[in-house]
């Protein structure tokens, strides 16, 4: 087809998978640091996953992967630049994100739940209220420990790992942390921490894409669903789970 690039791409249906196809790769953008979802592998490289869910995608399309690691505050502006055409990074779905990009259809769900030192008292979330505790947060787990907690300033890293390490080192008296990545994290650290079985969030993860990629929502949606159907994700979450616990 020798006709222009941009007049084909006006009247298509799916202007975002054409670009894509035509430029040959597909761009995950993740933070690690968020196991079993993002973190690196053996071999330094970014493993999860998210990462294999986009190397589905990427497949599907025919085209080459690649996989941009940030930090995870900065993924945003960074996929509405254009710099990545995804974000897969154990995003949970918020009103506030929806407004800024689109989200696929949820492909896990957990809950934020208290990470505690081994020897620790704190029986339940409520125990943190008295505010005489230091908590360690990421993302979502800091708008909950600030609105339902009433705890103003509590300790923010940028992941998981590191509020755990920080927990882990008696810098904490509690991290308020995804449950998946709670419980892959409590095995990295043998006896120094524990799990509290207390659910305190529930939460959708998706995917995200800038806003007007329509054509690329609905591809990936479709990916998204056929492997949910097969079990590929399922199995996905249980292996980086063993994975990423082996440390």
């Amino acid at each position: 087809d020798s006709t222009d690039a941009s007049a084909t791409s006006s009247e298509s249906a799916t202007p975002t998978l054409d670009a894509i196809k035509e430029k040959g790769t597909f761009t995950l953008m993740t933070a690690t640091g968020f196991p079993p979802f993002e973190y690196l592998g053996a071999d330094g490289q970014p493993a999860g996953v998210d990462i294999d869910v986009g190397q589905l995608v990427a497949d599907e399309l025919g085209v080459e992967y690649e996989v941009l690691d940030m930090d995870f505050g900065l993924l945003i502006e960074a996929l509405k630049s254009g710099k990545g055409d995804m974000i897969g990074a154990g995003m949970t779905v918020t009103d506030e994100r929806a407004q800024q990009v689109d989200f696929t259809v949820t492909y896990a769900t957990a809950g934020q739940v208290l990470l505690l030192p081994a020897d620790s008292t704190i029986t339940s979330a409520e125990d943190l209220k008295s505010g005489d505790c230091t908590v360690t947060v990421h993302t979502t787990g800091d708008i909950y420990v600030q609105d339902t907690l009433g705890i103003s300033s509590p300790l923010q890293f940028k992941n998981a790992v590191e509020c755990a390490a920080a927990l882990a080192a008696g810098k904490a008296d509690a991290a308020v942390i995804d449950s998946v990545a709670a419980n892959t994290i409590v095995k990295n650290y043998e006896g120094e921490l524990k799990v509290l079985d207390e659910t305190v969030t529930e939460e959708n993860y998706a995917l995200a894409i800038a806003k007007g990629q329509e054509d690329l929502v609905e591809f990936v949606n479709q990916v998204i669903e056929k492997n949910i159907e097969n079990g590929t994700i399922d199995k996905l979450l249980e292996e980086h789970t063993a994975l990423s616990s082996e440390g």
